[in-house]
C-alpha cells in the first residue's frame, strides 16, 4: 500500500515539472522528495523516470502514475472533507450564499428554530458555493439561479434589484436608468464582500473603476462623506437614508436576481420548519 504523501509527492512533481520547484512548493527538501520517488518506483516494481544528469523526468509510465496519483489524492481530501463536514452537520447546521442579504433574513429563522445548533454562515461566488455544497460544507445554499439537479429541493426566496446611487451634481445625475455598459471607466466606491455581485460587475463593466472596501464600517463612512457613486439594492434603500443622492435603476436584467434557498432532497424534512417560516422579503 502507498502512503497518501508519496502520491501527493509524484502529483506535486508532475504538476511543477522539476524536484527544486515542487519541493519548494510542498515545502519538503530536494534530497527528501528524490528518495520519495525513489520509494515510489520501489513500492510499485516499476521505472516511472528517465535519469539524466541533474534532472529527473516522467517516463510514459510515470505521467500515467502521477495522474492516477492526483485522482487518488482528491479522492482522499473529498473523503476527509465530507467526513468532517458530516459530523459537524450533526453539531452545526452551514449556510451557504451567494450573496449578503439572504444570510440576514435566514440566520435569525434557524437560530429560532435549530437553537440547540450553532449557525455558521459563508458569503461565496457562485463556483465556490457550489463547490462547498457539493463536497458537503454546506447543508443549505442560497443562490440567484434555480438548480436543475432533480436530488435538490429549492424554495424561491425574494428577489434583490441593483442601483447606482449618485450624488445630484454626478454626470449621472440626469439619468433616470442607466445599463451596466453607461458606468465603464466610471469611479465608483465598492464593498468588496457582496458575493455573486462582485463578479456580475466586473463581468458587465470590463473597465470598471472599482475603489475597492473590505471592511463594511469604512466603507459605510467614506460613502458617506465621498462623492463617488456607490451600488446598493432595494433591500438597501428600506434602511439606509440617501435622500442626499439620486437613486438610479440598472436596467439590465442581470442587476434584477431571484434568489432560492436549496438543500438536498433528502435533507428536506429537516429543513421543513425552516421553508414554512421563511421571511417574506422584500416588504
Amino acid at each position: 500500500m502507498i502512503e497518501i504523501y508519496l502520491l501527493e509527492q509524484l502529483a506535486a512533481f508532475a504538476k511543477y515539472g522539476t524536484l527544486s520547484a515542487a519541493s519548494e512548493q510542498i515545502h519538503i527538501s530536494q534530497p527528501a522528495l528524490t528518495r520519495s520517488m525513489k520509494k515510489i518506483e520501489e513500492e510499485l516494481d516499476v521505472k516511472l523516470f528517465i535519469r539524466q544528469k541533474n534532472r529527473l523526468i516522467l517516463n510514459e509510465t510515470g505521467k500515467l502514475a502521477a495522474t492516477l496519483a492526483e485522482q487518488l489524492v482528491n479522492q482522499d481530501n473529498q473523503l476527509v472533507q465530507q467526513v468532517r463536514a458530516f459530523d459537524r452537520s450533526l453539531r452545526t447546521i452551514a449556510l451557504g450564499s451567494c450573496a449578503p442579504v439572504p444570510i440576514l433574513e435566514i440566520s435569525p429563522v434557524l437560530q429560532t428554530i435549530f437553537s440547540q445548533m450553532t449557525i455558521s454562515t459563508e458569503i461565496h461566488n457562485d463556483e465556490d458555493l457550489q463547490k462547498g455544497f457539493d463536497n458537503h460544507l454546506f447543508q443549505l445554499i442560497v443562490t440567484h439561479e434555480m438548480p436543475e439537479d432533480d436530488a435538490l429541493f429549492a424554495v424561491p426566496f425574494g428577489h434583490e434589484k441593483l442601483f447606482i446611487a449618485v450624488p445630484p451634481a454626478h454626470p449621472l445625475a440626469g439619468f433616470d436608468e442607466v445599463r451596466f455598459a453607461d458606468l465603464d471607466g466610471v469611479p465608483i466606491l465598492q464593498y468588496s464582500k457582496v458575493g455573486f455581485w462582485y463578479d456580475l460587475v466586473h463581468e458587465k463593466i470590463p473597465n470598471a473603476n472599482l475603489l475597492l472596501q473590505t471592511d463594511r464600517r469604512t466603507f459605510t463612512e467614506i460613502a458617506s462623506a465621498s462623492a463617488l457613486p456607490t451600488f446598493c439594492t432595494n433591500y438597501v434603500l428600506k434602511d439606509r437614508d440617501l435622500s442626499n443622492r439620486k437613486i438610479i435603476p440598472i436596467s439590465d436584467s442581470e442587476a434584477s436576481v431571484h434568489y432560492f434557498i436549496v438543500c438536498r432532497k433528502s435533507d428536506r424534512p429537516r429543513f421543513k420548519p425552516l421553508f414554512d417560516h421563511l421571511p417574506k422579503w422584500p416588504t
